[in-house]
């Protein structure tokens, strides 16, 4: 009977060390598991972050490119305007003398008195009737434009009127002793204080 509670008791010994080996097996693998479960958990944070990063970063790439599309739309409104404001005109010249102005050379159709032998610098116009406001043009008095005439290209200010028979023409004061000049295919355009 000895023999046999030694026995038993030696199987519960052998059976206890299986079943604690096993557990102690079992607790690493559970302690592994935990880890990778653990490490997991933040790789699906990190991923998380990631994504509403990147959804951010695309609502700034949208907003971006709602930005750019308005202003493409701006530059191409402002493309149009300019062409719009562009005027084929022939361009000549005059001097301020009485047989191509009047009887007060001195004085452009506005009012504005000048020097004869400083013509050249004020840089005045005398333009067509036909671009005038007041004969339904575009122009007024004191208006600057851009006049695009070969060598003769700049800003000038309308100060004077052409003779009637005259239509699309800029004619642009010289001083006395300018040679003549004349440019079939100018433009002009309408300079506004918003350019």
């Amino acid at each position: 009977m000895m023999v046999k509670e030694v026995l038993k008791t030696i199987a519960i010994f052998v059976i206890s060390c299986i079943l604690v080996s096993f557990y102690v097996n079992k607790r690493v693998e559970i302690d592994v598991l935990q880890k990778e479960i653990t490490s997991l958990q933040e790789d699906i944070k990190i991923e998380r972050q990631h994504i509403f990063a990147s959804n951010s970063i695309i609502d700034d790439m949208r907003e971006h490119i709602d930005f750019l599309e308005k202003q493409v739309a701006d530059s191409n409104e402002k493309i149009r305007e300019y062409e719009d404001n562009i005027y084929d005109v022939t361009v000549t010249m005059y001097h301020p003398v009485p047989e191509q102005t009047d009887s007060t050379p001195n004085i452009t159709a506005d009012g504005t008195r000048f020097s004869i032998n400083k013509a050249s610098q004020y840089r005045y116009v005398a333009v067509a009737r036909n671009m005038l406001k007041r004969w339904g043009g575009f122009l007024d008095y004191g208006d600057y434009i851009w006049v695009d005439a070969g060598s003769k290209s700049g800003i000038y200010q309308v100060r004077d009127t052409m003779n009637p028979r005259y239509v699309n023409y800029i004619d642009i004061l010289e001083t006395p002793g300018t040679t003549p000049y004349k440019y079939e295919k100018g433009k002009i355009r309408l300079i506004s204080y918003d350019d």
